[in-house]
């Protein structure tokens, strides 16, 4: 007996053993499924899908093609209706909810099938096992290949829920056609969302994978209607008719994918940080209907003026006081090739020419510069070695110029001066603050103040918004990142929290809005254009650059900001003078299409107050005057206003002795007071180089010298500390050259002053 209970103990100790071999076996395979490494279901859930995305309004701009075309768009399992769930479960896996991955009893059945009939006629793939082949495929159908499936589907078990598993299926099963997914596939075969087909309808998807050639309902919908019926007979009282799934069948159309805002689609795939590819539905803030119009407009321009070599351009629209952009043309037609229309010319570098003096003008108040100043328009020279002689597009000097006018109507010689005055290295420096990006190693000397530098009209209408948003600096974007998934309304509240840059001073800016809408100041540079006439306040800026090659506007209500960039991308210049007021009425009609005819004005600057002041020397007017405006000036006062004008007198107009050679170019009424300023040479500059001309004998090479100033009326000129000659007013002496460095001189009674040049 007790051997008995013995060999009992043992072998129950036995059962146990194994049994708990069995287990740890088990869960040993069962830990091996879980946790083993399986990269290609992270790379896989990690790969791109298809994004939907549309305009600020919810109209579709483009469901993004991934690679080689392919359209792939994500839906959560619970947006897919359990009527289409439940036919594609039907069509591939009736058992899907009833094993682990495999189905041993339709293997069974399949493989008694295929034998019986000595070929395959039945397949056994669970949807987990057709998941496990599109996660990894192979080419390959032999016995290693299917094993290999076949663990890869148990590992999907142990690692996924069947929801996660059907999910996974139905958003990447392959339809043929660029489509995959049965969100794709309702759009690609019936023109529809998923959530609005009827059970006809899926039923014929879901036997297209099967052979998507020959059960495509846009080619075969006989062979669809047909398959479809058969699959949804083994469904219980389904009570239809083979005619009702032809009819179905059908009813198939092609779906044509939007492909509009190329260009600006293309721009936010390209920022790092982008969700296209990655977020299912992207909300943007174009507007499409906008975005059609200002098309429609460049199209036309650009096939009006096609004779003169302008064969491009590009509009950049966005909301003033978001930086929301709600229009973007990179080209006028993207599909024109001979004329590189996949170009954007919104993002390209060109020269934007006068476009960019507003910045200059803004960073000139800013350092003690008012819109009173008076500037020289005269003829000037900057530099040294490299002398930089600017011109006017008019080819005119117009003496003494306010600096409201100066800046309205795009006068270049004020601009190169107030350059000169400022510094390039400052200017930059605030170009850079202002988002230009393109600048950050321009070394475009003064030639910058005429927009000598490639820039590009993204950036320059992004600078340009600041001016009506106070001088706040907000960098413009095209994407409502709290809108990825949804449609609610979003709000612009928590995107302004994140404290704009302040640029510019408020006063600053508000004084160049209304310098840049004043009718009145534009007048001498380009009359009264009807082109810049808008039913409510307005902002324009213009340039042209590259002989014409160039042509741009900016235009800005408080509401909307526009930029327009005209020309060619293949460097050939522009055939005739076209002018920038081909951009500028584009600009203009854009905002009346955007604000009708109403709009509010811009807002005055703060401590600053209207004051009549002398057209002539922007002082405070006296009775002497002839002709006097109104000017914003400071509350404070600076010395020129708080002083009446002394340039008119009762004895006529005295002009300060800078304009002498200006003064002397034509018959004007009135004297310069040369005896007025500190004796100065005006040319050359002190430091410039010259060169001999070949063609002409050194010894009749001359160099005129050109003084003014001083307190007598007989200057003495001196070269290397020679006398030379004399001269009455005006100071003028022709000087030999010779070879090396010299020293010039000039002597008027208690008063000297010297420069040095060199001749090469």
């Amino acid at each position: 007996m007790t051997r008995i209970n013995a060999d009992g103990r043992r072998f129950l100790k036995k059962k146990v053993l194994f049994l708990i071999f069995i287990f740890s076996l088990f869960l040993f395979f069962f830990l091996f499924l879980r946790f083993s490494p399986y990269p290609a279901l992270t790379e896989f859930k990690a790969r791109p899908i298809s994004t939907r995305i549309y305009d600020a309004e919810g109209k579709f701009l483009q469901i993004t093609a991934l690679e080689n075309g392919v359209r792939r768009e994500f839906l959560p399992l619970e947006e897919i209706p359990p009527f289409v769930q439940k036919t594609f479960i039907e069509a591939e896996d009736r058992h899907f909810y009833s094993h682990h991955g495999l189905d041993f009893a339709a293997i069974a059945r399949a493989a008694f099938q295929n034998a019986s009939e000595g070929r395959t006629v039945s397949g056994a793939s669970t949807i987990t096992m057709q998941l496990a082949r599109i996660i990894k495929p192979n080419q390959k159908r032999n016995l290693l290949v299917k094993i290999t499936e076949a663990l890869d589907a148990l590992r999907l078990e142990a690692r996924l829920s069947k929801s996660e598993i059907l999910e996974l299926y139905l958003n990447n099963l392959p339809f043929g056609f660029n489509t995959e997914g049965v969100a794709s596939a309702g759009r690609t075969f019936f023109s529809k969302e998923i959530k609005d087909l009827n059970e006809l309808e899926a039923a014929c998807l879901a036997v297209i994978p099967r052979r998507p050639s020959l059960y495509n309902p846009l080619t075969n919908p006989e062979n669809c209607a047909k398959a479809a019926f058969e699959l949804l007979q083994n469904e219980e009282n389904t009570g239809l008719t083979i005619e009702e799934l032809e009819k179905a069948a059908a009813k198939a159309r092609l779906y044509r994918y939007p492909f509009e805002a190329p260009h600006f689609i293309r721009y936010l795939s390209n920022q790092s940080d982008s969700p296209i590819g990655k977020a299912s539905d992207i909300h943007t803030t174009l507007i499409l209907s906008l975005q059609h119009r200002a098309e429609d407009m460049l199209s036309r321009a650009v096939e009006r003026y096609a004779e003169n070599r302008l064969s491009n351009g590009a509009i950049l629209v966005c909301d003033s006081q978001t930086g929301a952009i709600r229009t973007w043309v990179g080209s006028a037609d993207f599909f024109d090739e001979p004329h590189q229309g996949q170009v954007d010319g919104v993002l390209s570098f060109q020269q934007p020419g006068s476009s960019m003096k507003p910045f200059l003008y803004a960073l000139a108040l800013e350092s003690g510069f008012s819109p009173s100043s008076v500037l020289p328009d005269i003829p000037m020279e900057f530099g040294f070695e490299n002398l930089y002689v600017p011109q006017n597009f008019n080819n005119r000097f117009n003496g003494p110029v306010r600096f409201r006018v100066a800046l309205a109507s795009s006068l270049n010689i004020p601009a190169v001066y107030l350059l000169n005055e400022i510094g390039t290295e400052k200017y930059l420096k605030k170009l850079r603050d202002l988002g230009f990006a393109s600048l950050e190693k321009a070394d475009a000397g003064l030639s910058l103040a005429l927009g000598g530098a490639d820039v590009s009209i993204f950036e320059m209408t992004q600078a340009f918004s600041v001016f009506v948003r106070d001088g706040l600096f907000l960098p413009l974007y095209g994407i409502e990142e709290e809108r990825f998934c949804d449609r609610r309304k979003s709000s612009h509240a928590e995107r302004l929290s994140t404290s704009p840059k302040r640029i510019f001073d408020m006063n600053t800016a508000r004084l160049i809005s209304d310098i840049l809408s004043d009718k009145e100041a534009r007048a001498l540079g380009f009359g009264y254009s009807q082109t810049f006439n808008t039913p409510f306040p307005a902002m324009f800026k213009t340039g042209t650059a590259n002989q014409y090659q160039n042509i741009t506007a900016l235009a800005a209500t408080p509401h909307y900001t526009v930029g327009v960039w005209m020309g060619n991308f293949s460097g050939e210049t522009v055939v005739g003078k076209t002018g920038s007021s081909i951009p500028a009425k584009i600009a203009r009609d854009l905002l009346v299409d955007l604000q009708g005819i109403s709009g509010k004005g811009f807002q005055k600057p703060a401590q600053f107050k209207k004051e009549r002041v002398c057209a002539l020397s922007g002082m405070k007017a006296s009775s002497f005057c002839p002709d006097t405006v109104s000017e914003y000036v400071a509350n404070e006062g600076s010395a020129s206003q708080k002083e009446k004008c002394s340039w008119h007198t009762e004895k006529g107009t005295v002009y300060p002795a800078e304009y002498a050679t200006w003064f002397r170019l034509k018959n004007r009424s009135g004297i310069v007071d040369d005896k007025g300023s500190p004796l100065k040479i005006i040319s050359p500059r002190n430091g410039s180089t010259f060169y001999y001309d070949q063609s002409i004998r050194k010894d009749q090479q001359k160099l005129i010298v050109e003084a003014s100033g001083g307190s007598a009326d007989i200057a003495r000129f001196f070269v290397d500390g020679k006398f030379f000659c004399e001269s009455r007013r005006p100071f003028i002496a022709q000087v030999p050259l010779k070879r090396g460095k010299q020293k010039i001189s000039v002597q008027c009674g208690e008063e000297s002053t010297e420069i040095e040049i060199t001749v090469k």
